[in-house]
């Protein structure tokens, strides 16, 4: 209903614009946020030089002397040689009866309704569905956002293809009800959320409940999800966090996040620490029975049995964990690490264990060394070792000069690279080298 979406924001600026006294008038407050970046690299390959603008956001406000406000903020992209190029990205603008925030991309309400996929912080891909985004608030009802998604599409639907989302808050809880078509089809479905916390005294848990009419497949299914989860801390050292979840058919939400899912179960996470100085002492289990069949089944996991000794510069760690005690299959994990830090060496070595009893048979050994020679110069390296590969042992050497606060020279050598998640862990085969100059400012 893209035509539909134009025309509704159309009609509310103008809507905007004659609700004002007088007349409405261009501001000149413009800003303008972001980064920049250039770098000159040198490999074995030849030299690479690339530049980008990242972040950037344009931000134009009117201020009209008027209730009637209004604003716009845009995007920039820069493309080498290329030229710069600049988007809209969202209009602001209000009137004592209503306000609005129009955005060319989607906005996120729920995690039953927007989906976020958490291990990336975007969107979900289903949600590719959806462009733009209108939310609308009310100044005599407090509190009340209406949020109106476009869909790319209008498949086959014959009234309505879009999602429509209200958020209200009531005594402390948020309710978020909605209706939206799913994907190309006809099919329509609905549901409601509320969420908050519950105050009873020493105990103060977290209450979300969630229930809906989803596409099952073969027909209308109900889809509900009832999560309890809380802390509390009856002496020192010691917490408690009991969570209850019962749920079905989440999975029928074709707009949900990556953190809903089916389950029922109730576990009760159950931590005690304490310290006797220089040594810190933690133990964690996690008692847990799953009734999502009809057997209902009991586990316990020792999440931590750990301890920490610290003597500056040095710390020690040590910590076992078994995925479930009452399995004897399960095997006790270890890992320990040895530290030491000042304000010129920082020095690690850390080694993991998938079997405590099988002590020759480690997972990875890692070491890294961190040496600030002067305030500009800082030289690192890692080492990392793993269990018997075609590339089991790998090492770097790197190096960084700050020239100015801006402008920075860096050099590395070695068969260890980073993996997704910035850590040293990637053996390769041969070593590799790179000399790199860069340009980062903020503005």
């Amino acid at each position: 209903m893209k035509k539909l979406l134009t025309v509704l924001v159309a009609l509310l600026v103008v809507v905007s614009m004659f609700a004002a006294e007088k007349p409405f008038t261009l501001g000149p407050n413009v800003t303008y946020t972001g980064t920049v970046n250039f770098s000159l690299v040198v490999t074995k390959d030849g030299v690479d030089i690339s530049g980008a603008l990242a972040d950037v956001d344009a931000s134009l406000a009117f201020g009209p002397t008027s209730d009637t406000q209004a604003g716009a903020t845009f995007g920039i992209s820069y493309t080498p040689f290329g030229g710069v190029t600049l988007s809209l990205k969202s209009i602001t603008f209000s009137t004592p009866y209503f306000g609005a925030f129009y955005s060319t991309g989607k906005q996120f309400v729920s995690d039953y309704f927007t989906g976020k996929d958490y291990s990336t912080g975007a969107f979900t891909t289903a949600m590719g569905n959806f462009v733009d985004s209108l939310k609308l608030t009310f100044p005599a009802v407090a509190g009340l956002e209406v949020y109106y998604l476009d869909k790319t599409s209008e498949g086959t639907a014959t009234w309505f293809s879009d999602m429509v989302l209200v958020k209200y808050p009531v005594a402390g809880f948020t309710l978020v009800g909605g209706l939206y078509n799913t994907g190309d089809t006809s099919t329509h479905e609905f549901g409601a959320a509320v969420s908050g916390a519950l105050d009873l005294g020493i105990f103060k848990p977290n209450l979300t409940v969630f229930g809906g009419m989803v596409d099952g497949g073969s027909g209308m299914v109900t889809a509900f999800d009832v999560i309890f989860t809380g802390s509390l801390t009856p002496v020192t050292g010691l917490t408690l966090a009991p969570t209850f979840k019962f749920a079905e058919n989440l999975d029928k939400l074709e707009y949900r996040s990556s953190n809903i899912a089916n389950a029922k179960y109730f576990s009760l996470g159950v931590t005690y620490t304490t310290t006797f100085a220089p040594v810190t002492l933690t133990a964690k289990v996690t008692p847990k029975v799953d009734f999502a069949t009809a057997t209902p089944t009991t586990t316990l996991p020792l999440n931590e049995l750990s301890a920490k000794i610290a003597v500056a510069p040095v710390t020690f760690f040590v910590k076992t964990t078994n995925a479930d005690l009452l399995d004897s299959s399960k095997k006790y994990t270890l890992y320990a690490e040895a530290s030491y830090s000042d304000p010129m060496l920082f020095g690690a070595v850390k080694a993991s264990w998938a079997d405590i009893t099988q002590f020759a048979t480690y997972t990875y050994i890692h070491g890294a060394v961190t040496i600030k020679a002067i305030p500009e110069f800082t030289l690192y390296s890692d080492i990392h070792k793993i269990i018997a590969s075609a590339n089991d042992f790998g090492y770097n050497i790197r190096a960084t000069y700050a020239i100015t606060p801006n402008v920075k020279l860096t050099g590395f050598f070695g068969t260890l690279t980073l993996d997704s998640d910035g850590a040293y862990t990637v053996i390769n085969a041969e070593p590799t080298w790179n000399v790199k100059v860069t340009y980062t400012a903020s503005f």
